[in-house]
């Protein structure tokens, strides 16, 4: 099994990141404050404290031992790091990216072939701070 190809258009700190085998959401939600809610007449009234705060899962079904100890090394002793995306852009290709001050919310993967190396199902779940 060869490692994966990385790419630019994912990033953290600057380093580019293998290219997922499945394929990656980016998704964008506002935060919104104790005081949104409905009225006494029923009139919903929304206070935002963030707009478009920025998540993403990245899910690899697959990774050789090098790749996965690579993605792993990018996260050790962080709480948190510079996160790069693909924006969406009027060109016909992804080639915007964004950046943004992000923590990894939650990751692993399971060991599926121990003398090979071989990892599946890694799971990565970006969220911005």
């Amino acid at each position: 099994m060869k490692n994966l190809n990385r790419t630019n258009l994912l990033q953290i700190d600057g380093q580019p990141l293998p290219i997922p085998t499945g394929s990656p959401s980016v998704e964008y939600a506002d935060i919104e404050s104790d005081d949104s809610g409905a009225d006494e007449a029923g009139v919903y009234h929304r206070e935002v404290l963030r707009f478009g705060v920025l998540s993403c899962t990245l899910t690899y079904g697959y990774l050789t031992n090098e790749d996965c100890a690579y993605l792993l090394d990018l996260l050790k002793n962080k709480t948190t790091f510079e996160f790069t995306c693909p924006a969406a852009s009027s060109a016909a290709d992804v080639t915007d990216t964004i950046t943004r001050t992000c923590y990894c919310a939650n990751y692993g993967a399971a060991l599926q072939r121990l003398q090979a190396g071989v990892w599946r199902d890694m799971e990565l779940q970006i969220q911005e701070c």
